[in-house]
């Protein structure tokens, strides 16, 4: 599973698109993290998902979708687990984007446990999904003798 930082991108397409008044009054939306995310994505959303605003997880749809087309800025934002949203504002701040994937790449020693395993599961290369869904598949019981 490719779990990016949904959450925060989320919060930022939602500032971009007009609430930040009703958010900006209470700190525990909006920090430096956050602003920094919505600056990378915004001019994406605006041209290649403008027709998904305001709906916000369509907009995060459009992204993934068109993950290829990002800016270089936003496609780091797409490329960091979502596990990894405290070892973010705890390491890296004050990275700049592109370069959060870096960052927290040259912490390694630091991340969480969540995060290392969220970076682990992006580097495994990508397997045919069929064979993905078998090895998730629980083993099906065999079928008893008829008598």
């Amino acid at each position: 599973m490719r779990s990016n930082l949904l959450s925060a991108l989320s919060l930022a397409a939602a500032l971009s698109i007009g609430l930040a008044p009703a958010f900006a009054q209470d700190d525990r939306f909006v920090n430096d993290v956050d602003a920094k995310q919505r600056a990378a994505c915004t001019p994406d959303v605006r041209r290649l998902c403008n027709q998904y605003v305001p709906d916000v997880p369509s907009i995060v749809a459009c992204l993934k979708a068109q993950q290829a087309n990002l800016s270089p800025a936003c496609a780091d934002v797409f490329s960091v687990p979502e596990d990894c949203r405290p070892d973010v504002q705890a390491l890296c701040a004050f990275a700049q984007l592109p370069g959060l994937s870096a960052c927290l790449k040259q912490h390694s020693a630091s991340l969480s446990a969540a995060c290392a395993a969220g970076f682990a599961e992006l580097e495994q290369p990508q397997s045919d999904p069929a064979a993905k869904a078998a090895k998730k598949a629980p083993p099906k019981k065999a079928a008893a003798p008829a008598k």
